[in-house]
């Protein structure tokens, strides 16, 4: 169970506004309030008072960016910290229904369900949805990109009945806006395929995988990162299946990858190494297993 829920948001990548996400949850709670994120606050609660309109909206933005930095660099509780600065902006700044307002409850609904606060998250996606649906219709990406959001929480949650329409929803959305293979539509590819994974639906999860796997290297070429994650995707999925060699090949390829496009020490990395750590371990090769579980503590030690 433990690489089935690591794999669950190793899944997720940027797309537009979606925001990275490698592991399904934190295990212990971090407080991470560091003294740079606490004088960054102060220095913009300051300016909040001291400019104009079109400057609070700079404002905004830059909060916005600092949040998700701090969400890739699993510095989750200064992340919500940033985040919720960034919505106490924007309300004073635009209307209830801006698209300013929706962007950044589904960072912070995103961030709050990565930490394991469900039952505060849904709320802001559901806020989000309304504020797009309403501003944009229905069928615009960035309507998808909320559902999809959603989804990886019910996913996370185990509510898998709940997260496979929206999911297949959001799939539409973008295969209508970009078309059948385009790189937009992977995320939600990898999404569905790790949810059929979940629940043991190999041969169904299988032709999705390789569809995503496929129109990545189409459009981005063979070492693009975005390939990674499908990989390791499909990695998973062949060691379940018992198929040890192709599942070791593309793990292989999957960490050469991103250790190639982020370095040896990104939490990316790790997200590979865990899963080769369990490979290894059940496959009986304990040593090779030993040697990547180094790799992963040294790694998270950078991020604790």
């Amino acid at each position: 169970m433990v690489i089935r829920q690591l794999n669950r948001l190793s899944r997720t990548f940027i797309n537009k506004e979606r925001v990275i996400i490698v592991k399904k949850s934190v295990n212990k709670t971090r407080h991470l309030a560091s003294c740079g994120v606490r004088v960054f606050l102060m220095m913009l609660l300051v300016a909040l008072f001291v400019l104009p309109a079109s400057a609070q909206e700079n404002l905004w933005e830059e909060l916005n960016k600092e949040a998700s930095k701090l969400l890739q660099e699993r510095r989750y509780a200064d992340a919500i910290k940033v985040s919720e600065e960034a919505i106490r902006v924007a309300t004073e700044t635009f209307t209830p229904n801006h698209p300013c307002i929706a962007i950044s409850k589904n960072l912070l609904g995103t961030l709050y369900w990565t930490y394991g606060r469900f039952s505060e998250a849904e709320p802001l996606f559901r806020q989000a949805l309304a504020i797009y649906e309403e501003g944009l219709g229905s069928d615009h990406p960035k309507v998808a990109t909320v559902l999809q959001n959603l989804a990886d929480m019910y996913l996370a949650q185990d509510r898998y009945d709940e997260s496979e329409p929206l999911y297949k929803e959001a799939l539409g959305i973008y295969e209508n806006a970009f078309g059948l293979d385009h790189p937009s539509v992977v995320a939600s590819l990898n999404s569905l395929g790790g949810l059929y994974q979940d629940q043991g639906k190999y041969a169904e999860a299988a032709p999705v995988f390789e569809r995503a796997l496929n129109i990545d290297e189409k459009a981005l070429g063979p070492d693009h990162p975005d390939i990674a994650t499908t990989l390791n995707n499909l990695a998973t999925l062949n060691f379940y299946l018992g198929a040890n060699d192709t599942a070791e090949s593309l793990y292989i390829r999957a960490l050469g990858i991103y250790e190639q496009s982020y370095g040896k020490d990104h939490p990316f990395v790790a997200t590979v190494l865990v899963n080769m750590v369990e490979f290894y371990e059940k496959t009986g090769r304990r040593d090779e297993a030993e040697i990547f579980a180094e790799r992963v503590r040294q790694i998270q030690s950078r991020y604790q």
